[in-house]
């Protein structure tokens, strides 16, 4: 009985440790969180653009900098073979 409960218990608590319902953004973060630029091409979705770490890696897809601006008060950043791209720090 006591095993049951504790489990139960356990269960629970570790359901509501994560929180309770959340949106796809929430779940997710922005897309500033770093998802990946597609594999080839280094596409990314919407007005997001790939920000690559270096020569030969993979690349994150940034918000666009504009007009050398970005909206969210981040820094405009630039890259030798890519669009800018806005973050809160320069790779």
């Amino acid at each position: 009985m006591w095993r049951s409960l504790c489990v139960a218990a356990f269960c629970v608590f570790g359901l509501t440790a994560c929180g309770g319902s959340t949106t796809a953004e929430e779940t997710l973060g922005t897309q500033e969180q770093g998802l990946a630029c597609e594999a080839g091409t280094g596409a990314c979705p919407g007005t997001t653009v790939c920000a690559y770490n270096g020569p030969g890696d993979e690349g994150l897809c940034r918000p666009a900098c504009i007009n050398g601006t970005c909206s969210n008060g981040q820094t405009c950043c630039t890259q030798p073979s890519g669009a800018p791209y806005c973050n809160s720090f320069c790779y």
